[in-house]
């Protein structure tokens, strides 16, 4: 049986004394990994946790997030980290929507839960792993009273074992129904496309756990037989040491991370001699940083397209593809094995190779759905086939390149913004008569958040009050970073924002309207 519980008892079997986790000073071999494991999986059973129940984890990285996600997937439940990003509201939403009996809280987000505890209606427990109210149970505490003994109650392969939220073009995230199916289908291509990890080795995460990006990332390490080196978060100056330190091999990085790496000033003067393979993804990268990039680490560099709702990666650009110069360092790459990818119109007629439409993938990783929402998922997956909501082209070669967002996404660092979401805030201003939020070029996250907003009669509102209104209903990275004012916004007949011709004036100059 291929589970994420599983993973873990064959890794524990064949290496249970290679390092599993590193994380600062502290390190969790495979055995003490799964030993701890199986104790979360028992407090949770005590818990009342039953199968199919969700647990919400929401803190920063470390080792015991770990513990605690494969405890979860041991005793059966569903894996549903918390974008520890957002705004308290925002946070009660995830959690209500899941209808987690359980919440796992670090102790930076204890005064955000504690302000929305009497609105979370079917939490039972909440268990922290440091500072909280005492009536939280203290997580080493509510772990060790717990057997070690597994209790084998690991989640089928086709249902759901992990739910990742991802912002939904409503205004609210939507839950990705991801199953054991979906996750190893994609290991077992992975280690094809990610360049060589050979067990023993060890690799970075430092994109947040929340992410599919950090927490597939970590499962293909693990499966990989590679060890977890997971700091906090990122910061560019501790992530350059643990480089060093740790004579990192392997890392999965967005390229707004790649940046803030090359402008750090010791940068220049770290030893980068360990590193292999870096694998960057999330959102496309500005051909002149890759080149940076590639300079300075002096290593192989493969690019990972794909999606929360494939569970990862689809497309990859392979190393010997990143050559200077060559046109196909601005492809995403090729599919994976396994992955079927077709370009359909607006009719959805197949497009000939270098003519532009939706792209849409078949294969075996794709979600199982968008929990609770059956409409929005036969709307996603049709046919057997899921539409990505991105638009781009393949090649006479089959290399896809990807050109522009049928939806009107914005990705900023690597974080998914949609724009109806920040307009729901705005618009709740007194002063604001109309508002449109779109993605305009920025270099150092790629994109950054605009509103362009209409005043209402007789107001003279300005940009530095827009951003403080949306400063404690929205999480930072979707807050606009500029605003613009205009006496109205183009619209089609049917009243529908021209956002392609809003974004028009400031994509002039660039050839693709991603960044």
């Amino acid at each position: 049986m291929r589970t994420v519980g599983s993973l873990l008892r064959w890794r524990a079997n064949q290496h249970p004394d290679q390092a599993a986790i590193v994380h600062g000073d502290r390190r969790l071999s495979f055995a003490q990994l799964d030993r701890a494991a199986n104790r979360v999986a028992n407090a949770l059973r005590e818990s009342g946790l039953r199968p199919g129940d969700h647990v919400c984890v929401l803190d920063k990285g470390h080792d015991r997030f770990f513990e605690v996600m494969f405890g979860i997937a041991k005793a059966g439940g569903v894996f549903t980290p918390v974008n520890w990003r957002l705004a308290a509201p925002e946070i009660a939403y995830v959690i209500n929507d899941a209808e987690a009996t359980v919440l796992i809280v670090g102790g930076e987000f204890a005064d955000a839960v504690r302000s929305i505890e009497p609105e979370l209606a079917k939490v039972r427990q909440i268990v922290r792993f440091d500072e909280g109210p005492e009536n939280w149970a203290p997580y080493e505490a509510w772990r060790d009273a717990a057997s070690d003994v597994d209790p084998v109650a690991d989640t089928r392969e086709s249902e759901t074992t992990w739910q990742l939220y991802t912002s939904g073009t409503t205004g609210h995230p939507k839950g990705a129904e991801i199953t054991p199916d979906n996750l190893f289908s994609l290991m077992s291509v992975a280690s094809l496309g990610f360049g060589t990890t050979a067990p023993g080795g060890s690799g970075l995460v430092s994109v947040p756990l929340y992410h599919i990006g950090g927490t597939g990332y970590a499962l293909f390490l693990l499966y990989s037989g590679v060890t977890v080196v997971v700091t906090r978060e990122f910061e560019p100056g501790a992530v350059l040491e643990t480089i060093e330190q740790h004579r990192i091999q392997h890392a999965f990085l967005v390229p707004a991370m790649l940046n803030f790496l090359l402008l750090h000033p010791n940068s220049a003067k770290t030893d980068f001699s360990s590193l292999e393979t870096i694998l960057y993804g999330a959102s496309p990268i500005p051909e002149e940083l890759l080149v940076q990039a590639m300079e300075r680490f002096g290593c192989g560099f493969v690019q990972a397209y794909g999606l929360t709702e494939t569970s990862g990666a689809i497309v990859t650009l392979a190393a010997e593809d990143h050559v200077v110069g060559s046109p196909k360092l601005r492809a995403a790459g090729k599919a994976v094995f396994g992955c079927d990818i077709r370009i359909l119109d607006g009719e959805g007629n197949e497009c000939a190779p270098g003519n532009v439409g939706e792209i849409v993938v078949r294969c075996d990783s794709v979600m199982k759905g968008y929990w609770n929402l059956p409409e929005a998922s036969a709307q996603s997956i049709r046919g057997g086939w899921f539409y990505t909501g991105d638009a781009g082209y393949l090649d006479e070669d089959a290399y896809l390149y990807i050109h522009d967002r049928v939806k009107d996404m914005i990705v900023s660092g690597g974080e998914n913004v949609y724009p109806a979401e920040v307009e729901s805030v705005l618009y709740a201003h007194p002063e604001i008569a109309d508002v449109a939020v779109i993605g305009v070029p920025d270099e150092r996250w790629g994109e950054s958040v605009k509103a362009v907003v209409v005043r209402a009669p007789g107001s003279t509102l300005t940009q530095a009050q827009v951003i403080e209104f949306a400063k404690d209903q929205i999480a930072g990275y979707k807050r606009p970073k500029s605003v613009d004012f205009v006496d109205e916004l183009p619209r089609n007949p049917t009243g529908k924002i021209l956002k392609r011709e809003l974004r028009e004036a400031y994509w002039k100059g660039h050839e693709r309207r991603v960044h």
